[in-house]
């Protein structure tokens, strides 16, 4: 009987449960709305980035040096400034050149006496005048004196001078000239410095010959040919140029240098040498 009381409570209490709930409402039934995976494309860039350097090659480069011993002297230059070839650029004096002009000299005298008795004594060896002896000393004489008078000669020239001029000399200084139209960008003296044959004087560049020099990613090489169009901006400019050689050689870092020549001949003025630039090479 107990059981059959618990079994009617329950009943009762379950349909007060589902009388509380409004009349006539509906139920929708609730629809899982499928997920729509949405996919985002990321634009990719079809130009290689790379940087670059602004440089010249190395025979637009030149290191110019003493040659001789000496104290320099009319140094006037300063570095940023443009200078022409054969341009006198500083002058060195020296003692040493004294003594060379009375060597070149006295060498020279003896020269021109020994080659005038070798011309005296000729055809009177040809005539059986003077034995063979006698005039191979005397040959012998002028070959010492002409390979002397000759080798003092180039001396004086491989020092600058024009050994022409010096031997009768009255000023002796060595007058240093720029070898090339271009850029004084390092001077290592001034005047009253002391200097030697490996005394380093002046770098001048010949900026003519302006290029970049691009470091490609070793994986991006393959897409980069002779003739490429690239550009790069230089303040509020666009500077644009072409591929020029590609090196067959991968630097340690994995990437690949590209010589590329500029345009435009006005744009080398807005460079600078050991300039670093950022470069989009165009498909």
């Amino acid at each position: 009987m107990k059981y059959l009381a618990y079994i009617s409570l329950f009943v009762l209490a379950l349909s007060s449960c589902h009388s509380n709930e409004p009349e006539g409402q509906d139920h929708p039934e609730t629809t899982p709305t499928p997920e729509v995976e949405k996919k985002v494309t990321v634009p990719v860039s079809a130009n290689i980035e790379c940087f670059g350097t602004v440089d010249v090659p190395p025979f637009a480069i030149y290191e110019e040096y003493a040659k001789t011993t000496g104290y320099v002297v009319g140094l006037s230059i300063l570095e940023g400034q443009h200078v022409k070839q054969g341009e006198v650029i500083a002058e060195i004096e020296s003692p040493e050149f004294a003594r060379l002009q009375k060597e070149l000299q006295t060498a020279k005298a003896n020269y021109d006496w020994q080659k005038q008795r070798y011309e005296r004594n000729q055809p009177l060896y040809q005539n059986k005048a003077i034995s063979d002896k006698d005039f191979q000393l005397i040959e012998k004489d002028y070959q010492v004196a002409k390979s002397a008078y000759f080798g003092l000669k180039e001396e004086v020239n491989a020092i600058g001078f024009s050994s022409e001029r010096f031997i009768d000399a009255q000023q002796l200084k060595l007058q240093i000239r720029s070898k090339t139209h271009g850029t004084v960008v390092q001077i290592n003296i001034k005047n009253g410095s002391k200097v030697s044959p490996d005394t380093h004087l002046f770098t001048i560049l010949d900026q003519s010959h302006l290029h970049v020099e691009m470091y490609v990613s070793g994986n991006d090489i393959g897409r980069v040919k002779q003739e490429q169009a690239f550009y790069l901006t230089h303040q509020d400019d666009t500077i644009r140029g072409t591929v020029h050689l590609i090196n067959d050689r991968i630097e340690d870092d994995n990437t690949v240098k590209v010589h590329g020549h500029l345009n435009n001949k006005a744009d080398e003025e807005k460079l600078i040498v050991g300039q670093k630039v950022f470069v989009n090479i165009l498909p």
